[in-house]
């Protein structure tokens, strides 16, 4: 079986120095865990914050850039350009790390800086994280700081982005952008879009999830979305036992304040201790299920996959640990009656459906 994951966030703790090249005890992957697992293409993404105090957005994507192409020197890691190298490493049974950017700021508003993104073999954009940009909104800030927008949905430019983007055969990843956003990229799409990590905003009111008709909508556009098992977006009731977890640990917060003087440092070893403390307090991977039952039901399960946000969250559904527990999907939807070869799309087939709909 194909499988494929559409999100993964690796190479934020490749940038604070881990060498994910060995078998690490944290956090959700690593290559020998990504080899060990059922996973064949793992699609890692960049991220510059557009919060920070020293921007350099197009270096820092960069040099991410090149930290996830030095993988390429393991044996049988391939991290391939396009859909001909995807399929060849399918056929020599080979891991597959497509890069995608997840946030437009490393374009740093030049077309020339997207142009070379898309050189180096970008796999997906997705214009915005929570933070806007002055070409698009996110999700974030069009709930909760609409009057301080300087563009509520895409300006021309942003137009431009998506238009070359789609033209050269880069997908678009709607999983961070706005309502306004969203319905703009729609308007003007020609080919498919993916949501890359979003769940049932009908099922877990949240700013980060779909409403019926945007999964409505990208399916009418022959696009996929990979649903988001991270607890605060499938189970409304997770964020009051979160809450009292972490009060629990208010000292333990404040220390790593204390240590790590870099933000991104302070984040993953955060992540990385309520990885364990959440654990016990996580919903079962059944809730995650009736997220993506709930799509297959509405649009059919064509449209459906799995966008896990490994290393990007600091928390699973009960008893999935890392990536070596992701064939658990597939035995739950067996479970659920699904037939070997429905099992076989959502797992990953239908991301390539996907890239063969916009290689035509």
């Amino acid at each position: 079986m194909f499988v494929a994951d559409l999100h993964n966030d690796l190479v934020q703790r490749i940038i604070e120095g881990e060498d994910v090249t060995k078998a690490t005890s944290h956090g959700h992957t690593d290559i020998p865990r990504l080899k060990e697992s059922c996973i064949n293409l793992q699609i890692l993404i960049i991220w510059v914050s557009s919060k920070t105090a020293n921007p350099n957005y197009f270096d820092k994507a960069n040099k991410m850039y090149d930290e996830i192409e030095k993988l390429s020197s393991i044996k049988d890691v391939v991290i391939p350009k396009n859909l001909q190298e995807i399929k060849d490493g399918i056929k020599n049974n080979q891991l597959l790390l497509p890069i995608s950017m997840e946030g437009g700021e490393a374009i740093e508003n030049k077309i020339d800086n997207l142009y070379y993104f898309i050189k180096r073999g970008l796999f997906y954009l997705g214009p915005t994280w929570n933070h806007s940009l002055d070409w698009v909104s996110s999700n974030y800030d069009e709930k909760y700081n609409k009057s301080k927008l300087k563009i509520n949905g895409l300006n021309d430019f942003g137009k431009e982005v998506i238009n070359i983007c789609q033209e050269n055969k880069v997908l678009i990843d709607v999983s961070h952008i706005g309502e306004k956003s969203f319905w703009d990229i729609e308007k003007i799409s020609k080919k498919p879009f993916i949501a890359s990590h979003s769940s049932v905003n009908k099922l877990c009111q949240h700013f980060r999830n779909l409403h019926d008709d945007q999964i409505i909508a990208i399916k009418n556009k022959k696009g996929l979305i990979g649903i988001n098992p991270y607890p605060f977006f499938i189970d409304s009731t997770f964020k009051e036992r979160d809450s009292k977890v972490r009060s629990e640990h208010k000292e333990k917060i404040k220390s790593f304040e204390i240590q790590f003087s870099k933000k991104s440092s302070q984040w993953l070893a955060k992540q990385h201790f309520f990885q364990k403390q959440l654990a016990s307090i996580c919903p079962d991977i059944d809730i995650f299920l009736d997220h993506m039952e709930y799509i297959i039901n509405l649009i059919g399960i064509d449209y459906v996959g799995v966008g896990s946000d490994y290393d990007g969250l600091d928390c699973l559904p009960k008893g999935w640990n890392d990536c070596r527990d992701h064939f658990k999907i597939a035995e739950r939807l067996e479970s659920r009656g699904y037939k070997q070869e429905e099992i076989e799309k959502v797992m990953g087939k239908n991301i390539l459906r996907v890239l063969e709909e916009i290689n035509y």
